[in-house]
């Protein structure tokens, strides 16, 4: 008998207030550390009421896309996203968005869920052979 059980990351990222440019190149920078390191993890977003983004958020979110789809497609296990209330949730559970990060992608309004979601996809790398 052989047992392999690797550590899975679970990067539970929550933004709130006013989100400036470098704050947004950290959270990228922190997928991109595992990224490089090449271990399996799951993300977990949650977006706080009042939260404001920086301007350029999409275009420093394009860029380091460009650079790093192919292993963020490789490596994450899955995308949660915790929604404020229900019309947040049925704006991000819709098919483009689970389309555009071809990752295995779920919305939920709790934690708790999304986090047993994320539990559950990062099972899916332990193997017992």
């Amino acid at each position: 008998m052989t047992l392999s059980s690797c550590c899975i990351q679970i990067l539970d990222m929550q933004f709130s207030g006013q989100v400036s440019s470098v704050e947004f190149e950290d959270w990228l920078s922190q997928i991109q550390v595992l990224l490089d390191q090449k271990q399996n993890f799951v993300l977990v977003m949650h977006t706080l009421p009042e939260t404001e983004f920086p301007e350029d958020y999409r275009e420093i979110q394009s860029r380091w896309y460009k650079c790093y789809k192919a292993l963020f497609f490789q490596y994450c296990l899955g995308l949660a996203r915790i929604a404020q209330d229900e019309e947040d949730r049925i704006r991000l559970d819709t098919p483009a968005l689970q389309q555009a990060w071809k990752v295995p992608y779920f919305v939920s309004l709790s934690k708790t869920d999304a986090l047993q979601w994320a539990v559950q996809r990062s099972l899916c790398t332990t193997q017992i052979t």
